[in-house]
């Protein structure tokens, strides 16, 4: 017989039919993890995964931190922190491998900046033709236009 001992609670000894206080049999669950230990830190791994579901899928938005509340944030540029960024910036923090490029925040804030800011249309106006004139999104439709504005704004473009 092997000698074991649990890593956790340190038992080292489970007989047949010993039971948890829940009512659950105890038994080895790993070389050296008891079962009553091992769904204890099953337990724990899945809450620390909800809180961090939590902090990640919180919006970032002015209006959010206006509210309050609990966000996740680097300092000292005191830049809140959500999503794939908050991903990244936790794998740095551990020595973890980045992925090379920008995140798709900042990819699809840059692609939003161009298609407001790029003319849709580029001529001439006046009688005599010498009016240069460029027609952007905003033309069409200005509440589209505002709002990609805002939302640029708000991720700090």
């Amino acid at each position: 017989m092997t000698e074991r001992s649990c890593r956790e609670c340190g038992i080292d000894h489970i007989e047949p039919g010993m039971m948890t206080a829940d009512g659950d049999l105890l038994c080895w669950a790993e070389d050296d993890l008891c079962s009553f230990c091992q769904d204890r830190l099953q337990r724990d791994l899945e809450a620390d995964a909800a809180r961090y579901r939590f902090l990640r899928n919180r919006q970032t938005r002015s209006v959010d931190f206006a509210v309050g509340g609990v966000f996740a944030g680097r300092v000292p540029e005191n830049q809140i922190l959500g999503g794939e960024d908050l991903d990244r910036a936790i794998d740095a923090e551990r020595g973890l491998g980045i992925p090379d490029g920008e995140t798709l925040e900042s990819r699809l804030a840059a692609c939003l900046s161009e298609c407001i800011d790029s003319p849709l249309l580029t001529g001439f106006l006046g009688g005599d033709g010498r009016i240069p004139t460029e027609v952007r999104l905003g033309f069409f439709r200005p509440d589209i236009g505002e709002r990609a504005a805002e939302l640029l704004e708000e991720f700090g473009i």
